[in-house]
């Protein structure tokens, strides 16, 4: 089969050349190069694979180099979804002998700091950001969410103490089970049953984005899940980081919008599996002063895919509705291939830092 090759976007820049795009005050920029690797050779039935690719972020990331090889039969880049995540798609016919993706992508990253100043903003930027004031299928804003929220926030009527009080709860009450796939199943009415019946709330970081994105929205604060993946190491802390090898380095952080300074970053998970990792408490020095950075921040070697929950694909797949896009997705003839083992697709991610 004839080999293909799809340049996405190219800028042939050199690192120095890369500040400028990025630069919004003095925040360092980093550069990194990684490749997606995947092999469904062993697979002779028709295969299809949707990959989520990153795009630019103002101020945080900026893609400057995506190549795609691969021996698909089809093959292309799509943003058609109701979220406009970025996705390449390969689909390979019946007893192809190799089904190879490589993709390979350069960009550079800033830390994500928010001063909280209030700015003026365009009504489409506000009235973009209503759509995240509504429930989904995971998302729900109504029930026991709605009661949580309501008692966490109180009386206060100030937007963004409201979200700080939704976030301060959550890091002081929920715990990192590394028994639990992957980055979680996200199910904010099943992290608090659990926080009903044990007192405690266990899970990964989809688990308590999606808790923090529920009750926020519950509390009319428009807010989303955003899922990525870790590029390297971290300055703050090693339970921040990756190696090199970041196939299992999937992240996932959150964003919400106040309606007089814009979208704010935030991670309401990572301190849980700081205090794991360090041994350390929540209520210790450290880890207060992590908490209090990560309300506003994201670090720069993190880099974001998509927002998209409850996406329908395109070209659409067999087995419909996804919950959440921060994994590749694949079909084994029409048949769902497990995400959270790369062995089901002998694959692996990798990143280099080159400039910093």
């Amino acid at each position: 089969m004839q080999r293909r090759e799809f340049i996405q976007k190219t800028a042939m820049l050199g690192a120095m050349a890369l500040l400028p795009a990025l630069a919004y005050g003095t925040e360092p920029v980093s550069v990194y190069e990684l490749t997606f690797h995947f092999d469904l050779s062993a697979r002779k039935n028709e295969c299809s694979l949707w990959i989520p690719l990153p795009s630019d972020i103002k101020g945080f990331q900026s893609v400057t180099e995506l190549g795609v090889r691969t021996n698909a039969s089809t093959a292309f880049e799509t943003a058609a979804n109701s979220y406009g995540a970025r996705t390449f798609f390969a689909e390979w016919k019946r007893g192809a002998n190799q089904k190879t993706v490589d993709i390979l992508i350069k960009v550079a990253t800033q830390d994500r700091k928010c001063d909280f100043r209030k700015r003026a903003l365009y009504s489409e930027a506000v009235n973009e950001a209503r759509r995240f004031l509504l429930p989904s299928a995971h998302i729900p804003t109504d029930g026991k969410i709605a009661e949580m929220a309501s008692k966490i926030v109180g009386n206060e009527k100030d937007e963004l103490k409201k979200a700080k009080k939704i976030y301060d709860w959550i890091v002081a009450n929920s715990y990192r089970d590394e028994s639990v796939k992957g980055c979680g199943i996200g199910s904010p009415n099943a992290m608090l049953a659990e926080l009903e019946k044990s007192g405690k709330m266990g899970g990964k970081c989809l688990d308590m984005s999606a808790l923090c994105v529920a009750l926020m929205r519950a509390s009319k604060i428009p807010a989303r899940e955003v899922l990525g993946i870790r590029l390297g190491a971290s300055t703050l802390s090693a339970a921040f980081g990756s190696g090199e090898d970041i196939t299992k380095a999937q992240h996932c952080k959150v964003e919400f919008f106040i309606s007089s300074i814009g979208w704010i970053p935030c991670d309401p998970a990572d301190i849980t599996k700081l205090v794991l990792k360090e041994q350390i408490v929540k209520d210790s020095p450290r880890a207060k002063a992590l908490a209090e950075k990560f309300f506003g921040f994201w670090e720069n070697n993190w880099l974001a895919l998509n927002y998209a929950r409850d996406i329908e694909l395109y070209p659409a797949n067999t087995q419909g509705v996804l919950d959440q896009f921060g994994y590749v997705y694949g079909e084994d003839g029409g048949e769902y291939i497990d995400p959270f083992s790369p062995s089901a697709y002998s694959y692996k991610f990798t990143s280099k830092k080159i400039y910093s």
